[in-house]
């Protein structure tokens, strides 16, 4: 196929070979139908003859052997089963009626070796006349039976079988046309052809060409209506081999005439025939080629396409493998972040009840302090006591730091104030085999975070660095400033050590609380936790960078701050009262604990204090309703209604009621909304709260 032209749309292109096969097939129909009525009129003209009696077709062609009107019956009934189309009933009646003539006329011929019924069917049919009555001749019969079987085989949707018996039935009858053509009386004097006459050939062979072209677009012969280059080509080479015939019938007749003799004729059929084919062959050749050529550039087209796709395929699974193991990193960060906040408020929860347990025992242990002063070895006990409480104290420091409840006294840091005060410390955890470089940052960097809470951090990640380096290193600590772009600025401290460092598995966990890979008895698993609790809750990130054997690196984010403006106003002076002073309204303490209620009523009773205790808010708010009170005490977390809430109905009654918090869980933003109130975080000193009950109650008091 021709390559189409590079000026025309390939749609368009497309559409008009669809049209041009249309008219070519349109055209092929109207031949086969015009094929179709020769063979009709012919057997219609047939049987005309036997019912007038007269000889028509002799007017044309004298001599003219006759017709068998079995024959002309069949080629009437297959022309017009032809003609009808693809009306199912009276074309397979039509065909179904010439297939039983033929058949027996075949049976007639193999049983008897003559035609037995065409006088009978005549005598029967038409009346006595002088015309001599044709025979059906074998091959006659033969191309009959295989028309009507090709014509049901069409009717039927067996297209190719039916092309292949209409092409037995051509070549059958056409070689019977070409013996009365060129002559040749001895082919009928064979018992093959021996009664067939030239009308009849000829209509067989209109016959089987018209059956054919009536299935052009659904046969073997499709190719003829096809407007590309091998249509035409085909159509072409059908035209030369039409032409053969004429010129062999030329030639034949002029050898009869004496105008040429046997050899001359014979050069004459090569050369004619030689030139043409060679033409053909060398133009198909030509054609060949070219669609050779373009099938290679379409081929190679192919190629290029194809690798260009495997290319484009390649880099987006790579691209999809990169979004999927960044999404997988992702998911696992959101995973992780998920896990450390259900821990820190799991965390955060216990460290309040531990708080009040403190609470409690370093409350009754400050009051037994007071009664055994006189007695060394029950204040040894005391003591040894109070120091275990207070390390609990600092264990539930580092559980809410992490749980980021913990009220942080943030505020601007002068970094080279906490790292020098820190060096003290860490040398003195570190001890003599590990070298200590604390480099001190510049006085301009300032951080906002809590800087009792920074320094406990960097002491913690000294006392693990000691524990990863048992036969000594080193341990530095650097502060630099850093600006992302987009982001406010920050600081960040760089704590390193050269010890044994931490696996990928082991990293993933370091911040979670309580995971530890020390020895049991030697680690708490909080260390890092609080640091990290720090970091997040000051607005910063811990980054940790760490392999087995190569040290670890940690480094705290926290928010840069501005250097804190110079106060011209002096210090707040401290109210201090004597303590034998009493107070003229009672104070009230309000805590659903019964240990650390207990504790707080007794130390303020014994102080001298008139003290209202009870054990939930509406019971407070009952108080408050009738009495007036110089202070209240109310604990955070309560059944019924919390600290806060019972703070804000209070404040109804009494607007300018002193409000002192004490709590180990500490809600920053529910407490931050009552104006005036003082938060005392538990476990706490019972000196501080009298100095508060002191204070409030003084400043809240009338002047004489």
């Amino acid at each position: 196929m021709p390559a189409p032209d590079d000026n025309l749309d390939t749609g368009a292109q497309t559409s008009g070979w669809g049209l041009s096969r249309l008219h070519a097939a349109t055209s092929v129909r109207w031949v086969a139908k015009l094929l179709a009525w020769v063979t009709l009129l012919t057997g219609a003209t047939a049987l005309c003859e036997y019912t007038l009696g007269e000889p028509l077709l002799n007017h044309l062609i004298p001599g003219l052997r006759g017709m068998s009107p079995l024959t002309a019956m069949a080629l009437c009934g297959l022309a017009l089963s032809n003609l009808l189309g693809r009306r199912a009933g009276p074309s397979w009646l039509l065909a179904g009626v010439a297939a039983s003539i033929a058949f027996a006329l075949l049976g007639a011929h193999l049983l008897t070796g003559a035609d037995i019924f065409s006088h009978p069917v005549n005598d029967w049919l038409f009346a006595p006349s002088s015309l001599v009555i044709g025979n059906v001749s074998p091959a006659t019969a033969t191309c009959l039976a295989l028309l009507a079987v090709a014509r049901m085989a069409q009717l039927g949707g067996r297209h190719k079988a039916c092309d292949v018996l209409a092409l037995l039935a051509f070549g059958v009858a056409g070689i019977g046309l070409l013996g009365y053509a060129y002559g040749v009386k001895d082919l009928y004097s064979v018992l093959l052809f021996n009664a067939m006459a030239v009308h009849t050939a000829l209509a067989l062979v209109c016959l089987a060409v018209s059956m054919m072209l009536f299935q052009a677009d659904q046969g073997w012969l499709n190719v003829v209506t096809l407007s590309n280059r091998a249509g035409a080509v085909t159509r072409r080479q059908l035209l030369l081999t039409a032409i053969l015939p004429v010129i062999g019938w030329m030639l034949l007749s002029a050898i009869n005439a004496q105008a040429i003799g046997a050899p001359a004729a014979l050069a004459l059929v090569v050369a004619t025939v030689f030139m043409p084919l060679v033409i053909l062959i060398i133009k198909d050749g030509r054609v060949t080629a070219r669609l050779d050529l373009q099938r290679l550039k379409q081929r190679r087209l192919e190629t290029t396409i194809r690798q260009r796709l495997e290319l484009e395929l390649d880099q987006k699974r790579v691209e999809l493998e990169q979004e999927s193991a960044q999404r997988i990193v992702a998911e696992q960060a959101m995973n992780r972040a998920q896990r450390l906040d259900a821990v820190g408020q799991l965390t955060g929860g216990i460290a309040h009840d531990f708080n009040n347990l403190l609470m409690g025992i370093s409350g009754n242990l400050e009051l037994l302090h007071r009664h055994v002063e006189s007695d060394p070895k029950a204040l040894k006990y005391v003591t040894r006591a109070t120091l275990s409480t207070e390390k609990g104290i600092r264990l539930t420091g580092q559980l809410l730091a992490f749980s980021r409840t913990q009220r942080l006294n943030v505020s601007a840091v002068n970094l080279a104030d906490t790292v020098t005060a820190a060096f003290e410390l860490v040398g003195n955890a570190l001890g003599p085999d590990i070298n200590i470089d604390m480099q001190t940052p510049n006085r301009s960097l300032f951080v906002s975070t809590d800087p009792l809470q920074l320094e406990m951090a960097i002491l913690n990640l000294a006392l693990n660095a000691r524990d990863a380096m048992p036969e000594g290193g080193w341990f530095t600590v650097k502060c630099s400033p850093t600006t992302p772009p987009g982001v406010p600025p920050t600081v960040s401290i760089h704590v390193s050590d050269s010890g044994t460092g931490m696996s990928p598995e082991v990293l993933a966990k370091a911040c979670e609380p309580f995971f530890t890979t020390k020895e049991s008895g030697r680690g708490t698993g909080l260390g890092l936790a609080q640091v990290y609790g720090l970091c997040r809750q000051c607005g910063g990130d811990l980054k940790i960078t760490s392999e087995p054997g190569q040290g670890s690196t940690f480094e705290l984010v926290l928010p840069a701050a501005e250097r804190p403006r110079a106060s011209s106003l002096g210090a707040v002076p401290t109210l201090v009262t004597a303590p034998s002073t009493p107070l003229a309204h009672p104070v009230l303490i309000v805590d659903d604990d019964d240990a650390v209620r207990t504790v707080l009523v007794d130390d303020l009773r014994g102080r001298g204090y008139q003290v209202l205790e009870v054990d939930r808010g509406s019971k407070a708010l009952a108080i408050l309703g009738h009495t007036q009170c110089a202070v209240a005490v109310i604990d955070f977390l309560m059944p019924e209604m919390n600290g806060a809430e019972l703070a804000r109905k209070a404040r109804q009654f009494v607007p300018q009621l002193p409000i002192i918090f004490i709590s180990g869980y500490a809600d920053t933003l529910a407490l931050d909304a009552i104006a005036g109130a003082v938060v005392l975080r538990k476990p706490f000193e019972l000196d501080e709260l009298d100095k508060l009950v002191r204070q409030l109650a003084d400043a809240t008091a009338p002047s004489p």
